[in-house]
């Protein structure tokens, strides 16, 4: 389901109202918004990190409310929806919409289903900063993440084609040290990323049942 349009006085549910697209900004003036490093400290810095962010919110375990990863991700107040300034409120929007977006795309079209990875100055895909920011949504949710990212978890290795990118607060690879040599270079540079729009639709399929019990309650 969709994120509601709102404005400063109201609090937003689930719904689908096209008043976002009407506050959002601009997705240059978003990463703009999220390049500036003072007085503010969102977890993702560009729009390919943003949209890895939002796929894991939407993927992973439920959030009990959307505010508790949206606001986080962008550096936002928790209480922009009452009082928060008007850029500050299109910001929220712009999340809104990219969050809408991937949800349209996963309930209407999900064989259409594209991570929006950043590219290289010489055009190659750089998957990195797109998995950075699934990982980062992962942290704010960690607990209810644990199942499967235990190695025993038959789910497990739908992760590892993101994690592969991944590295912790001290900078170190998640998936600790990768095997020397140039196949595995190769590999991590050209192809592990190619799994990724599998993977992720399979990752929600697995949380489905919690994020909408009734329906899956209905279905059996």
């Amino acid at each position: 389901m969709e994120l509601e349009a709102c404005s400063a006085n109201t609090a937003y549910g689930l719904g689908r109202v096209s008043g976002f697209d009407k506050l959002a900004l601009p997705d240059e003036a978003l990463e703009a918004w999220l390049a500036v490093k003072v007085n503010r400290r969102p977890l993702v810095r560009t729009m390919s990190a943003l949209d890895g962010f939002a796929t894991a919110a939407l993927t992973g375990p439920p959030f009990p409310d959307p505010q508790y990863w949206i606001c986080p991700a962008v550096g936002l107040p928790y209480d922009v929806l009452t009082n928060g300034t008007d850029l500050e409120l299109a910001v929220f929007a712009s999340v809104a919409v990219v969050h809408n977006r991937i949800n349209e795309t996963f309930f209407n079209r999900p064989n259409e289903y594209a991570p929006q990875f950043a590219v290289k100055a010489d055009g190659g895909i750089d998957p990195r900063p797109w998995c950075q920011g699934f990982y980062a949504a992962m942290n704010l949710n960690m607990k209810d993440w644990k199942p499967i990212l235990n190695r025993g978890n038959i789910h497990h290795g739908l992760l590892l084609p993101i994690l592969i990118y991944c590295v912790d607060k001290k900078g170190l690879p998640v998936l600790g040290k990768p095997r020397p040599g140039p196949e595995t270079a190769h590999f991590i540079e050209n192809e592990a990323y190619l799994d990724i729009s599998a993977v992720v639709p399979a990752i929600k399929e697995i949380h489905d049942p919690i994020r909408y019990p009734t329906q899956h309650t209905h279905a059996e």
